[in-house]
């Protein structure tokens, strides 16, 4: 009997992991119990673990043979550790089954004893990966290494001064080029052992981790160390990743080096990065011989994201972009500092290794292909009546998103003109969904707006039409929540949903709003319907390509194919043909940001148009092919038309100067100042369709 009257706060004791099976239990065969107990300081182990299992089962009268014992202690500190430690080993790291809410496994006697030993010596951590596969890069990736490599040894810290600003490149590499595994090549190449890798995009760490568990590993010389919700949630599939404190642990036995994965926001709520949490203090401390920016154009051009990335000591800074037009135009980057592999490049490849008649590392890449159609004839009676902008009564100019838009009570404001829009594309033989041929080609599709109502509202319709009610369609909407973590959140549910619908139905229309629009791969797609107003050419060619991702598929019937093209369907032909024409000069140093002469910009658009044609409408109404000067010349048509039928001087045009004519700011301003006459006014001096296609507008 214990002496109450004395003061004894603890006891010493020990733990056994113990593992019995049932023989004569037939529910339990091939199935092995694993528990733990007690043991009190001087009691036989052995001894201890019969009166435990004799415990769970003499009142079954079920037979049971003990298969093994050990202590729940690890080999080199002898700290203890709990049964439901090892279970999280057993079934996370080494995949195997247990029964729900059970201790038991299923796995035989030897397996578990030896994965009991290991967790003993390893501590839960697998540091020996199943071998990587041996890679050897395509010449373009080959190149961006080698290149950046060279930049590193001519320009790198030898050390980490508060006075030295870190050299930087930059890889302007279109999506599909390969990037984490090329980057991952270079930092093996200049020796680099602390590697820290952001983004503004937590999504994309499952790329960085198959890369580096299909072709780095430990076996490369790095761990991969991570504590983002994607890893967290899902140990099974992610397990070799690390916390900070298991690569701790581990690199005290194996000096390998570290490839840390960390979002952009959850440095920024750093305390030691600015932010208010008391985390990710060590990644302050550490010198990182590589920083690599991944989604680059992204989140960066902040005073936050400044004075985190200014807290980091680095030696160089890698920056990954599929579309950095901005920095391009920069004095950021020079020359030297940049390599470029745009899609252009890509498809030039391809028709280069099609014609040697050779082996084709890029044949199953499509070609992106762009039509766009004038809707605007759609919405002519209510630009003759006008519509209210800011109270007044202006001439209205087509806009897909005022289109789109809907009421208080959820449903279009145009409701009529949307539904003509929908029979437009299943009847009319010059739109994508006009003959059950063009479906068949068009099975699954990625549809944008700018509204979660608006998308609600066409999900409706979609539903009751005779032709669209034929396709599942799938939800993505996100509304643009102030925490990262939560719209990731809702971008993974999306990207399931999704895929589980194509799995399930022969024809999906993905409606998305702010989702799914970049570092999302849903091979099946097709075509992509811009069905919003989005000026953005980065945002633009990111939801674009979409749709490029290659694509094997079997039929009903069982037949083989090969997406080879894929589709950008447009509704807004200004917007879409400004675009082309950025798109083409924005991604070379010599053109970006208003640069070059008229000849060079409109060489870079027919370089692309080889590879990405435009197809649009002539003034007949007929689809043709678009060459270089119908791109650049057609959106000044289209605006011209709009000042001839809708008066030069009107209020709407005013209000819009800037985005429709793309005047400098100081021409903006003078504009600003001038008062806009009504349209009587302005109709007392006709101008002709020939005098305002003469009309300086840029």
């Amino acid at each position: 009997m214990s002496n109450v009257t004395q003061i004894k706060t603890m006891r010493p004791v020990n733990r056994a992991i113990y593992a019995y099976i049932t023989p004569n239990d037939r529910t339990h065969d091939g199935w092995i119990k694993i528990g733990d107990t007690e043991v009190n300081f001087g009691e036989n182990l052995k001894d201890a673990v019969k009166e435990r299992v004799h415990q769970q089962t003499h009142t079954s009268n079920t037979e049971t043979n003990i298969e093994w014992t050990g202590k729940a202690e690890f080999e080199d500190d002898l700290t203890p550790f709990r049964d439901h430690d090892f279970h999280k080993y057993l079934t996370n790291k080494q995949h195997i089954e247990r029964k729900p809410k059970t201790e038991w496994f299923k796995t035989d006697s030897k397996t578990s004893k030896n994965h009991f030993r290991d967790f003993k010596e390893n501590h839960g951590i697998l540091t020996e990966m199943e071998g990587v596969e041996i890679y050897e890069l395509r010449d373009e990736q080959e190149e961006a290494a080698r290149k950046t490599a060279d930049y590193f040894d001519n320009h790198k810290l030898v050390k980490i001064l508060k006075k030295d600003k870190a050299p930087e490149f930059l890889w302007n590499a279109k999506p599909r080029f390969g990037k984490t595994l090329t980057a991952y090549d270079f930092c093996k190449r200049v020796g680099a052992r602390n590697v820290l890798i952001l983004t503004n995009r937590p999504a994309i760490a499952d790329s960085w981790y198959n890369d580096y568990a299909r072709f780095v590993g430990t076996e490369g010389g790095y761990y991969f160390v991570s504590q983002v919700d994607v890893f967290e949630k899902n140990p099974q599939k992610y397990k070799y990743v690390l916390t900070r404190d298991e690569f701790t642990r581990a690199v005290s036995k194996n000096r390998l080096g570290c490839i840390e994965f960390i979002s952009l926001q959850d440095l920024k709520g750093a305390k030691a990065f600015g932010g208010d949490l008391e985390k990710l203090r060590e990644v302050s401390e550490l010198d990182w011989d590589v920083l690599i920016l991944d989604e680059a154009h992204e989140g960066v051009e902040t005073d936050k994201t400044d004075v985190a990335l200014e807290r980091i000591k680095r030696r160089f800074t890698l920056n990954l972009s599929g579309t950095p037009f901005k920095m391009l135009a920069s004095d950021k980057f020079p020359e030297g500092a940049i390599f470029n592999w745009t899609y252009a490049d890509e498809q030039k490849r391809k028709r280069e290794f099609a014609e040697k008649g050779v082996e084709n590392p890029y044949e199953d890449l499509p070609k992106l292909n762009l039509f766009t159609y004038q809707m605007s004839d759609m919405m002519g009676a209510k630009a003759d009546a006008g519509t209210l902008i800011d109270d007044e009564e202006t001439q209205y100019y087509f806009d897909l998103n005022e289109f789109f838009k809907t009421n208080d009570s959820g449903y279009f404001e145009h409701l009529e003109d949307v539904k003509k829009f929908l029979r437009a594309l299943t009847e009319q033989k010059k739109y994508p969904f006009s003959t059950d041929e063009l479906r068949n080609q068009l099975k699954h599709t990625f549809w944008l707006l700018n509204r979660v109502d608006s998308a609600k509202a066409l999900k409706k319709l979609l539903e009751k039409d005779p032709v669209f009610s034929e396709y599942k369609v799938v939800p993505a909407y996100g509304n643009g929540d102030d925490d990262p973590e939560k719209e990731n959140q809702k971008a993974q549910k999306a990207i399931t949903a999704v895929r589980e619908a194509i799995k399930n139905n022969e024809k999906t229309i993905t409606l998305s709003v702010g989702q799914l629009t970049t570092g999302v791969t849903i091979p099946e797609w097709t075509a992509v319907l811009m069905l919003c107003s989005m000026r953005s050419p980065a945002l633009y060619m990111q939801a674009a390509f979409r749709a490029q991702n290659p694509c094997l598929f079997l039929d009903k019937d069982g037949k083989t194919y090969r997406k080879d093209n894929a589709y950008v369907f447009d509704f807004d032909p200004a917007r879409t043909l400004t675009i082309v024409e950025t798109i083409a000069n924005e991604q070379y140093k010599d053109t970006a940001g208003g640069a070059g002469d008229s000849e060079k910009r409109k060489k870079h658009v027919l370089e692309l148009l080889n590879f990405f044609p435009v197809v649009g409408e002539d003034d007949n109404g007929e689809m043709i092919e678009l060459d270089a000067e119908k791109v650049l010349s057609i959106p000044r048509h289209i605006h011209a038309k709009e000042v001839v039928n809708h008066g030069f001087m009107s209020n709407f045009l005013f209000q819009n100067i800037s985005g429709i004519f793309a005047a400098p700011s100081i021409v903006n301003d003078i504009l600003k100042k001038v008062n806009p006459v009504t349209k009587a006014e302005a109709d007392k001096n006709i101008v002709t369709p020939e005098q305002a296609n003469e009309l300086p507008l840029d």
